[in-house]
């Protein structure tokens, strides 16, 4: 399975994610009873037996000074997560602002440095999804399988149980031309993949961003890394080129890698019964039934369906109404899905590791309803109003469509299972709206020189050659070195200035002083 790096023997905290959010049962803590992070250091270094390095989260190089309140190993980050959530118990109240400002920041440098964590992949059961509708796919396919069958002979491969007995797909010839004597092609389908949560070790699609979806509907829990080559019309998550696959697989199993641990919604659909009284109070009470579970990439879509009247939903965060939305409906997107729906309905394009969510109106009554991003920590509720003229209808990445009655709603919150997606460069989401949606890309301004005269012309060509003279050696990179304040800003010129002047002087002595040099500082 994949781990880490540098922390194989990390104890798994999902029983603490999983205690913070049941959060029926819990108990306010004062905050000056958590300690911040400059005591938890004093205590580590008083203590006699240091961390053993095995499980060192994050590397000496990537600590600065202590005053910059940086996490130092992964002995910190345990013991700023125990203070956050002790036993089921929430910190709902504080007494010292300090303190909760540093854990606060603390929190923050943790999730930074996970995010830009490498993972090492020890990868034995592969799986891949390919879109098996497309007969050149399947073609494609067999050739990966057998390169993997050939270079990576540690490694089982899962492939979609259509294909078993395909005679384009043809597994016994694979065999044969790979030469491989063991049967390391295997299938699968909805219900392997359901039972065997956290069995596959990565995760390989062939097609285009709804493949992906694909994976992350079939996926309900854990995911593990999805390599996603590009094969299909949109490309905002599929980032590889499957023509150079031979050279990038060996990278990736060989090495560690980056993920974008992507945020998922999980969507719960809840079904209200009729209202009954309480024979003790007197009041009217009202059973509401889950019936639907989902955890979703892209975004949860409420809409009138085939009513020919708008919707009418009550959006709630934390409890406490925020809007009526009277619209087609209503987009509760995730920063993956803001490229998708959401942004074609007016949203904001959000990038991939920003922990948001956005709430993004379909064709609303009133103009002034514009789409709003709300934070990753609150509990969203979209519920049906009493008072609409009609059912509303509910889908999740555009599958699963369910009807909502009156009365019915559906919660959103952020998921413990997050979709992580292989990383091919830094800068791979601004490339893919760059090349998907032509983002912030403008014509540069024509010249008008055609519109000149001969005359002009060569007058204009003289010029343009003087001006080149004047800019020549304005070309080519600055590095910019970062002062923090005006003293070290100083000191910083002076020593360039020294390194310059003894650069200078050194190829004067080199050239036997026949050149004279002026130097001016």
């Amino acid at each position: 399975m994949g781990s880490l790096s540098n922390s194989s023997n990390m104890d798994s905290i999902d029983d603490t994610l999983e205690s913070e959010r049941s959060s029926s049962n819990s108990v306010s803590i004062p905050m000056s009873q958590c300690r911040s992070l400059q005591d938890i250091r004093r205590d580590n270094r008083e203590n006699t037996v240091k961390s053993d390095s095995s499980i060192r989260f994050f590397p000496d190089q990537h600590v600065l000074d202590e005053g910059n309140e940086r996490i130092r190993n992964i002995n910190d980050a345990k013991e700023m997560i125990k203070q956050l959530n002790i036993g089921g118990k929430r910190l709902t109240s504080a007494k010292s602002q300090l303190k909760l400002s540093s854990t606060a920041y603390g929190v923050r440098m943790l999730s930074k440095d996970i995010f830009n964590t490498k993972v090492e992949l020890q990868v034995e059961n592969l799986l891949i999804v390919t879109k098996s509708q497309d007969r050149s796919l399947v073609y494609l396919t067999r050739e990966l399988v057998e390169w993997l069958l050939i270079n990576s002979p540690d490694i089982t491969v899962y492939v979609e149980k259509i294909l078993q007995g395909s005679e384009q797909f043809g597994a016994e010839d694979i065999y044969k031309d790979s030469r491989c004597k063991e049967q390391r092609i295997k299938y699968w389908d909805k219900e392997f993949v359901a039972q065997h949560d956290g069995f596959f070790d990565m995760i390989i699609t062939l097609g285009g961003d709804g493949t992906v979806l694909f994976v992350s509907s079939i996926f309900q829990r854990h995911v593990p890394p999805v390599l996603s080559f590009s094969l299909g019309s949109l490309g905002f998550l599929a980032n590889y080129q499957f023509e150079r696959f031979r050279e990038d697989l060996p990278k990736i199993l060989d090495n560690k890698i980056k993920t974008n641990l992507r945020m998922r919604l999980e969507c719960k659909v809840y079904r209200c019964h009729p209202p009954m009284v309480d024979s003790r109070t007197g009041e009217k009470v009202a059973v509401a039934e889950l019936v639907m579970q989902r955890q979703i990439l892209n975004e949860l879509t409420i809409d009138r369906g085939p009513s020919p009247f708008i919707s009418n939903l009550e959006v709630y965060g934390d409890n406490s109404l925020l809007t009526v939305a009277q619209a087609d409906g209503i987009i509760i997107a995730t920063p993956t899905g803001s490229t998708a729906y959401s942004l074609s309905a007016g949203g904001p394009l959000v990038y991939p590791s920003v922990n948001a969510v956005c709430v993004t109106p379909i064709c609303p009554h009133t103009l002034s309803f514009r789409p709003i991003m709300l934070p990753d920590s609150m509990n969203i509720k979209i519920r049906v109003s009493q008072g609409s003229r009609a059912t509303a209808w509910a889908a999740f990445d555009g599958k699963d469509r369910i009807e909502l009655q009156k009365g019915d709603y559906i919660t959103v919150q952020s998921s413990p299972y997050a979709f992580p997606t292989v990383e091919s460069h830094s800068t791979e989401f601004i490339e893919s709206i760059s090349r998907s949606l032509n983002w912030n890309v403008r014509r540069e301004q024509k010249s008008f020189t055609h519109m000149l005269s001969r005359k002009n012309q060569e007058k204009y060509v003289t010029d343009k050659e003087g001006e080149d003279d004047l800019h020549e050696g304005d070309h080519g990179e600055v590095v910019v070195l970062q002062a923090e304040d005006k003293d070290q800003a100083q000191k910083m010129i002076e020593e360039r200035t020294l390194a310059e002047q003894k650069a200078e002087k050194d190829s004067v002595c080199a050239n036997g002083g026949a050149a004279k040099t002026n130097f001016t500082v």
